[in-house]
Protein backbone atom coordinates (compact mmCIF):
# COMPACT_ATOMS: atom_id res chain seq x y z
CA UNK A 1 0.00 0.00 0.00
CA UNK A 2 1.59 3.29 -1.02
CA UNK A 3 2.30 5.73 1.78
CA UNK A 4 1.91 3.16 4.53
CA UNK A 5 4.94 1.83 6.29
CA UNK A 6 5.30 -1.74 7.43
CA UNK A 7 3.56 -0.91 10.75
CA UNK A 8 0.64 0.75 8.95
CA UNK A 9 0.14 -2.32 6.77
CA UNK A 10 0.13 -4.58 9.84
CA UNK A 11 -2.52 -2.42 11.54
CA UNK A 12 -4.65 -2.33 8.37
CA UNK A 13 -4.31 -6.12 7.97
CA UNK A 14 -5.14 -6.68 11.64
CA UNK A 15 -8.23 -4.45 11.37
CA UNK A 16 -9.37 -6.35 8.28
CA UNK A 17 -8.87 -9.67 10.03
CA UNK A 18 -10.72 -8.53 13.16
CA UNK A 19 -13.59 -7.16 11.05
CA UNK A 20 -13.81 -10.42 9.13
CA UNK A 21 -13.82 -12.50 12.34
CA UNK A 22 -16.55 -10.32 13.87
CA UNK A 23 -18.72 -10.97 10.80
CA UNK A 24 -18.02 -14.72 10.88
CA UNK A 25 -18.89 -15.03 14.58
CA UNK A 26 -21.99 -12.86 14.20
CA UNK A 27 -23.24 -15.09 11.38
CA UNK A 28 -22.32 -18.29 13.25
CA UNK A 29 -24.08 -17.18 16.46
CA UNK A 30 -27.59 -18.27 15.43
CA UNK A 31 -26.23 -21.48 13.93
CA UNK A 32 -24.34 -22.30 17.10
CA UNK A 33 -27.38 -21.62 19.33
CA UNK A 34 -28.48 -24.47 21.55
CA UNK A 35 -31.04 -26.82 20.00
CA UNK A 36 -34.55 -26.72 21.46
CA UNK A 37 -35.05 -28.91 24.50
CA UNK A 38 -38.02 -30.56 26.17
CA UNK A 39 -36.57 -29.80 29.57
CA UNK A 40 -38.26 -27.04 31.57
CA UNK A 41 -41.62 -25.87 32.85
CA UNK A 42 -44.47 -25.84 30.35
CA UNK A 43 -47.70 -23.84 30.79
CA UNK A 44 -50.89 -25.40 29.41
CA UNK A 45 -52.52 -23.49 26.51
CA UNK A 46 -56.21 -24.44 26.57
CA UNK A 47 -57.14 -22.35 23.51
CA UNK A 48 -54.60 -24.09 21.26
CA UNK A 49 -55.39 -27.59 22.59
CA UNK A 50 -58.03 -30.00 21.30
CA UNK A 51 -60.24 -32.57 23.05
CA UNK A 52 -58.93 -31.82 26.55
CA UNK A 53 -60.35 -33.87 29.44
CA UNK A 54 -61.42 -31.90 32.51
CA UNK A 55 -58.69 -33.51 34.64
CA UNK A 56 -55.95 -31.96 32.46
CA UNK A 57 -57.33 -28.43 32.20
CA UNK A 58 -55.10 -25.98 34.04
CA UNK A 59 -52.37 -28.58 34.60
CA UNK A 60 -48.87 -27.48 33.64
CA UNK A 61 -45.85 -29.78 33.24
CA UNK A 62 -42.29 -29.86 34.43
CA UNK A 63 -40.03 -32.06 32.31
CA UNK A 64 -36.59 -33.23 33.41
CA UNK A 65 -34.35 -35.13 31.00
CA UNK A 66 -31.46 -37.29 32.17
CA UNK A 67 -31.11 -39.38 29.02
CA UNK A 68 -32.45 -42.02 28.63
CA UNK A 69 -34.79 -41.13 31.52
CA UNK A 70 -37.51 -38.47 31.26
CA UNK A 71 -39.52 -37.37 34.30
CA UNK A 72 -42.85 -35.58 33.73
CA UNK A 73 -44.34 -33.87 36.77
CA UNK A 74 -47.84 -32.39 36.69
CA UNK A 75 -48.14 -28.97 38.31
CA UNK A 76 -51.09 -26.91 39.47
CA UNK A 77 -49.64 -23.49 40.03
CA UNK A 78 -46.21 -24.20 41.50
CA UNK A 79 -47.32 -27.39 43.30
CA UNK A 80 -46.67 -30.93 42.03
CA UNK A 81 -49.83 -33.05 41.70
CA UNK A 82 -49.77 -36.85 41.90
CA UNK A 83 -46.73 -39.00 41.23
CA UNK A 84 -44.32 -37.98 38.46
CA UNK A 85 -44.33 -40.15 35.32
CA UNK A 86 -40.86 -41.58 34.72
CA UNK A 87 -40.16 -43.14 31.34
CA UNK A 88 -37.01 -44.75 30.02
CA UNK A 89 -36.50 -43.83 26.37
CA UNK A 90 -34.73 -47.04 25.40
CA UNK A 91 -37.52 -48.85 23.51
CA UNK A 92 -37.93 -51.57 26.17
CA UNK A 93 -41.35 -52.49 27.61
CA UNK A 94 -41.66 -52.28 31.38
CA UNK A 95 -44.45 -52.86 33.91
CA UNK A 96 -45.25 -49.60 35.68
CA UNK A 97 -47.99 -48.07 37.82
CA UNK A 98 -49.84 -45.32 35.96
CA UNK A 99 -52.56 -43.42 37.79
CA UNK A 100 -52.80 -46.20 40.38
CA UNK A 101 -53.18 -48.97 37.78
CA UNK A 102 -50.67 -51.49 36.50
CA UNK A 103 -49.62 -50.81 32.91
CA UNK A 104 -46.96 -51.69 30.38
CA UNK A 105 -44.94 -48.68 29.22
CA UNK A 106 -42.65 -48.53 26.21
CA UNK A 107 -40.84 -45.32 25.25
CA UNK A 108 -38.21 -44.20 22.74
CA UNK A 109 -36.67 -41.10 21.23
CA UNK A 110 -38.03 -40.23 17.79
CA UNK A 111 -35.60 -37.31 17.55
CA UNK A 112 -32.94 -37.16 20.25
CA UNK A 113 -33.67 -34.48 22.86
CA UNK A 114 -36.60 -33.00 20.94
CA UNK A 115 -39.29 -35.61 20.30
CA UNK A 116 -40.22 -38.90 21.95
CA UNK A 117 -43.03 -41.42 21.94
CA UNK A 118 -44.34 -43.42 24.83
CA UNK A 119 -47.00 -46.08 24.70
CA UNK A 120 -49.05 -47.01 27.76
CA UNK A 121 -51.19 -50.17 27.68
CA UNK A 122 -53.50 -51.22 30.52
CA UNK A 123 -56.75 -53.00 31.21
CA UNK A 124 -59.51 -50.66 32.33
CA UNK A 125 -61.60 -51.64 35.35
CA UNK A 126 -64.65 -53.61 34.21
CA UNK A 127 -63.40 -54.05 30.62
CA UNK A 128 -61.91 -57.01 28.81
CA UNK A 129 -60.19 -54.72 26.31
CA UNK A 130 -56.84 -53.07 26.92
CA UNK A 131 -56.60 -49.33 26.45
CA UNK A 132 -53.50 -48.21 24.59
CA UNK A 133 -52.37 -44.59 24.67
CA UNK A 134 -49.66 -43.54 22.22
CA UNK A 135 -48.29 -40.14 23.20
CA UNK A 136 -45.82 -38.20 21.06
CA UNK A 137 -44.25 -35.27 22.89
CA UNK A 138 -42.40 -32.73 20.74
CA UNK A 139 -40.84 -29.31 21.27
CA UNK A 140 -41.03 -26.81 18.40
CA UNK A 141 -37.94 -25.80 16.43
CA UNK A 142 -37.89 -22.46 18.27
CA UNK A 143 -38.16 -24.19 21.65
CA UNK A 144 -41.07 -22.03 22.81
CA UNK A 145 -43.95 -24.46 22.23
CA UNK A 146 -44.46 -28.10 23.09
CA UNK A 147 -47.20 -30.39 21.80
CA UNK A 148 -48.34 -33.74 23.16
CA UNK A 149 -50.38 -35.70 20.62
CA UNK A 150 -52.42 -38.57 22.03
CA UNK A 151 -53.99 -41.47 20.21
CA UNK A 152 -56.12 -43.45 22.67
CA UNK A 153 -57.39 -46.80 21.49
CA UNK A 154 -59.84 -49.14 23.19
CA UNK A 155 -61.27 -52.07 21.23
CA UNK A 156 -62.20 -50.56 17.86
CA UNK A 157 -62.54 -46.96 19.00
CA UNK A 158 -59.77 -44.40 18.72
CA UNK A 159 -59.79 -40.95 20.26
CA UNK A 160 -57.33 -38.20 19.30
CA UNK A 161 -56.17 -35.41 21.59
CA UNK A 162 -53.65 -32.57 21.20
CA UNK A 163 -52.34 -30.68 24.22
CA UNK A 164 -50.29 -27.54 23.60
CA UNK A 165 -47.92 -25.94 26.11
CA UNK A 166 -45.85 -22.74 26.13
CA UNK A 167 -42.45 -22.59 27.76
CA UNK A 168 -42.50 -20.69 31.05
CA UNK A 169 -40.26 -17.63 30.70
Amino acid sequence: MPGLGEDGMRVASLRSLVGFLVLVFAAAGPLAAEPPTLEGIWLFDAKASKNVPEALKGVDLKIDVKDPQVTITKLVGERPVGEPMVVMLDGKSRPQDVGGQRATVTAKWLEQGRRFEHVVSMLQAGSVFATTQTIVTEVSETGGTMMRKYSIRQARETQERALVYRRKP
